[in-house]
């Protein structure tokens, strides 16, 4: 018994020396490599900025054509209120719809309104006032966009300059108030969603690259004939990526800070979640790895499966308009539920207690990918 106590106990030594060999020379690998460096500290900064800015689903500076047949105080107080804020920009004025087509048709308005006449004579008598508006359908979130501003504003003006008659009439007056959001931009959520989109891209295309390396350097075949463990060679893959992606973080802090995201949740939590969706991640990338021998295979095949995980997260379309059965197959991608759990700490000041389904999921994930590729990656060893 004490002879193999000893042996088991060197055997340990011998196990974590290999390990913090092959992991030492993963992280020298890594850190010597500029590039890649570069890589990750621009998707979690830079590029994380400019994907929020670019991706920012808030429609402003909108090209307003204006027809005015009633030459009114009130018609020009509804131009004013339409040019007020920062949704729309007065561009010219017209006399005739007909002028307006051929600007329509180069994209030098989105939107024309028509004010009829004897417009103020009947928002004072409190009677209908139709207004034409015609949209630029072209694009069709601007247009629905710029469609729902215009009768935003309108309603607003209408309620403004309505008799005293009219607002006493009984009826259902909604007092509505918005949590976590107040002002409804889009830039909050969409610079959660890049921060998400980051770590997902890492964590599958930097494992997917290093295991395509030593098979295409050799080196793999070398490291068969060592008394290295598949085990080992597994671990020490990744376990740099999960290091480095989490440390990147701190640094997205910052950024997302000064986009004026708040952090009503607690540091710990949000670091603890993202090594679970880190893992969920990799476990991706190591899949990858495992079933292609050539870097172009891998990032090809990576590309491939990032374009649908991204698309059925949530941060292009809301989930609720997909079909259902792709609601279902959203629940497969990693990144909805890091979004998810981004939004709760960021915006909603969640913890453990509200997100622990979102956990569990990529927690499963991970098993499930993990387990396919451990098992591939023995067959291969």
């Amino acid at each position: 018994m004490c002879a193999r106590r000893l042996a088991l106990q060197q055997e340990d030594r011998l196990m974590r020396g290999r390990l913090v060999g092959l992991l030492s020379k993963e992280f020298t690998h890594f850190l010597r490599d500029p590039v890649m460096l570069f890589v990750v500290i621009f998707l979690y900064t830079a590029e994380l900025v400019m994907c929020t800015m670019a991706l920012g689903f808030d429609v402003q500076n909108l090209k307003l054509g204006v027809i005015d047949h009633d030459r009114s105080v009130a018609s020009r107080a509804l131009v004013e209120q339409l040019v007020a804020g920062d949704s729309f920009v007065l561009v010219d004025q017209f006399s005739a719809m007909g002028q307006t087509q051929e600007r329509l048709q180069r994209g030098a308005l989105d939107v024309v309104v028509e004010i009829p006449p004897n417009f103020a004579a009947r928002v004072e008598q409190g009677r209908e006032a139709a207004l034409g508006v015609v949209v630029d359908g072209s694009n069709g979130n601007v247009a629905a966009r710029a469609r729902a501003y215009v009768i935003e504003i309108a309603l607003r003006y209408a309620s403004e300059r309505a008799p005293d008659a009219a607002r006493t009439v009984a009826g259902v007056s909604p007092e509505v108030r918005v949590w976590y959001n107040p002002d409804l931009t889009n830039t909050r959520f969409m610079a959660l969603s890049m921060l998400a989109q980051a770590g997902l891209m890492l964590g599958v295309v930097l494992p997917a690259a290093a295991l395509v390396r030593e098979k295409q350097g050799g080196t793999i075949e070398q490291l068969r004939v060592t008394p290295t463990r598949a085990h080992e060679l597994f671990i020490a893959k990744v376990a740099p990526t999960i290091v480095i992606c989490t440390g990147a973080i701190f640094p997205s802090l910052l950024i997302v800070t000064l986009m004026g995201v708040p952090m009503r949740g607690d540091v710990p939590t949000l670091l603890a979640l993202t090594v679970v969706f880190l893992l969920s991640a990799v476990s991706l990338g190591v899949f990858v790895g495992i079933i292609t021998s050539t870097l172009q295979q891998a990032m090809l095949l990576s590309f491939f499966g990032l374009f649908p995980l991204l698309f059925l997260s949530g941060t292009i379309a809301p989930i609720e308009t997909m079909p259902p059965w792709l609601q279902t197959a959203s629940l497969a991608s990693p990144q909805r539920h890091y979004v998810e759990i981004v939004a709760g700490l960021f915006l909603k000041g969640a913890g453990l207690a509200e997100l622990w389904a979102h956990a569990a999921a990529l927690v499963g994930i991970s098993a499930a990918m993990f387990l396919g590729g451990w098992l591939l990656f023995r067959r291969q060893w």
